[in-house]
């Protein structure tokens, strides 16, 4: 039983050492090789229903215009 604890506890552990790592930090970085097969993201329609883009893109902040910050 403690070994099990231990075992998930180390399986999380690297879990969440390994996706820090993964996680792209610019959303550029979404459009290299997606695992839905989009070889040119954003120009084919087969892309838009791609569910790993939609997620990935959609944990960047968007930001406004330079033009538009001071505008209230």
């Amino acid at each position: 039983m403690v070994k099990d604890i231990i075992f998930c506890l180390q399986e999380a552990a690297l879990n969440l050492i390994l996706k820090k790592y993964s996680t792209p930090r610019e959303p550029a970085e979404c459009f290299i090789n997606p695992p839905c097969g989009c070889a040119n993201p954003g120009k084919e329609m087969k892309c838009e229903d791609c569910p790993y883009l939609e997620g990935c893109l959609s944990n960047f902040k968007v930001s406004q215009p330079r033009h538009l910050k001071n505008c209230r």
